[in-house]
């Protein structure tokens, strides 16, 4: 069994993010200065994927026309912030059981011809960016709390 990653960004439509980025402003810290996002894909193969297997794997989940936002490394680590102390927050299902979600992607994957992909998990990340001017602490929960389901969903 091996694991590995896919990245693709954003996770959230501008509108989305603008949304989030004031609540966050008014309800865990007013020195949020912006939020970016990303998904990323964990997925579960019996064995390495060869090169066309993996091509087929990144064609299935990448935006077909904006292959720039899709990336083996994670887009919120490159290139590296300006500002100090940023916040990587990353929220997923919980591993104890299968999503739909995974299930559909699996299923999609197989009809490919990808019969060695036995899970996919989709998490969201967020990076949170301060003010320079900014020294307080913030703990992940206070934020973790606005962008998950408690039910279903895990701080990674």
């Amino acid at each position: 069994m091996s694991l590995f990653h896919f990245y693709r960004r954003p996770a959230l439509s501008p509108a989305k993010k603008n949304e989030l980025l004031s609540l966050a402003k008014q309800s865990v810290s007013s020195s949020i200065e912006d939020i970016e996002t990303e998904y990323c894909f964990n997925i579960e193969t019996k064995s390495p994927l060869t090169d066309e297997e993996a091509n087929i794997l990144r064609w299935l989940l990448s935006e077909t026309f904006e292959p720039e936002n899709f990336a083996e490394d994670s887009f919120l680590l490159h290139p590296p912030s300006l500002v100090l102390n940023p916040l990587i927050i990353e929220v997923g299902p919980r591993m104890n059981f299968t999503t739909a979600w995974s299930t559909n992607a699996v299923s999609v994957c197989h009809a490919c011809g990808l019969t060695k992909i036995t899970r996919i998990e989709r998490s969201k990340r967020y990076k949170l960016l301060f003010t320079p001017s900014s020294s307080s602490i913030l703990h992940p929960s206070s934020f973790t709390d606005l962008v998950h389901d408690r039910m279903t969903e895990c701080l990674y």
